[in-house]
């Protein structure tokens, strides 16, 4: 099984899986090999590339909450917060300077009218190009998710500044029924206390009888040390960052570079 984090490894700085990296994926999976999206999006934003690539059956979705069957198109394990508790945070949080999204049901939701003013955040292109692309927009976030009667997966949090980041991470590291990571600039992705992609990856691997050792994880950033972790192979992009470059068992090429086909080619295809 080869699992992948998707934006800063799978996908390139124009968020696209090249023709070579999706060739790659096809001849490991034409050998009998899962691809395993394993990423912070829900399951909506999955990229087409791979909504789109037969054979690809099982994701790992918003860090863990959710690992969903793509051909029988249903959850086969979830991690979640239950409403109140969400309802919780989201008054905890408004102490602070930041812009929220929740995450339920597949989808990410966020607050129209700050959407809208989403340039007040000052976030680089990448990550606006990736906020932008992934939130179903509503009038009222709290009022909107007190009317769903379902779990939450998880809660993503951008900040203007980062030292407002640091401000909050101080006081999250607080609660004792939480975990949070960052997957890109200026965020946090709040998820309940043990859920992580290592987690889901654990979960997927148990339902597949397929071994630790019999597994090899690409990622780059903070919210996939659980996910290299949990692999027999750890393989990190040349762009991560430093501190999982510092677990992993190999370094490959960016994700500029093709690097999760590199590494597929080198240790995965017979």
């Amino acid at each position: 099984l080869v699992a992948a984090d998707m934006d800063g490894t799978l996908l390139n700085r124009e968020r696209k899986i090249t023709k070579y990296t999706q060739n790659v994926i096809k001849k490991a999976m034409a050998q009998g090999v899962y691809f395993v999206p394993a990423t912070g999006r829900a399951v909506n934003a999955l990229p087409p590339e791979l909504k789109e690539m037969e054979g690809i059956r099982y994701g790992i979705f918003s860090n863990g909450a959710t690992i969903y069957d793509l051909k029988e198109e249903k959850v086969i394990y979830k991690n979640h917060f239950e409403m109140d508790r969400v309802l919780e945070l989201m008054d905890f949080l408004k102490q602070f300077d930041l812009m929220e999204s929740i995450s339920l049901n597949g989808q990410s939701y966020a607050n129209k009218k700050e959407m809208e003013n989403i340039d007040y955040y000052e976030l680089d292109s990448n990550t606006k190009a990736i906020v932008q692309g992934s939130r179903v927009l509503v009038d009222d976030l709290e009022m909107f998710v007190k009317e769903q009667s379902t779990t939450v997966e998880k809660t993503t949090l951008l900040f203007k500044t980062m030292e407002e980041r640091r401000r909050a991470a101080d006081a999250l590291s607080k609660i004792e029924d939480i975990q949070f990571s960052s997957s890109l600039p200026k965020n946090l992705e709040i998820s309940k206390k043990g859920c992580n992609k290592g987690d889901g990856l654990f979960h997927l691997a148990k339902i597949l009888n397929i071994q630790k050792e019999e597994i090899m994880s690409c990622g780059d950033a903070d919210n996939d040390r659980e996910l290299l972790e949990s692999a027999g192979l750890a393989v990190v992009m040349e762009n991560g960052l430093d501190s999982m470059k510092a677990i992993a068992d190999y370094i490959t090429v960016s994700n500029q570079e093709n690097g999760v086909a590199k590494a597929m080619e080198k240790f995965v295809l017979r």
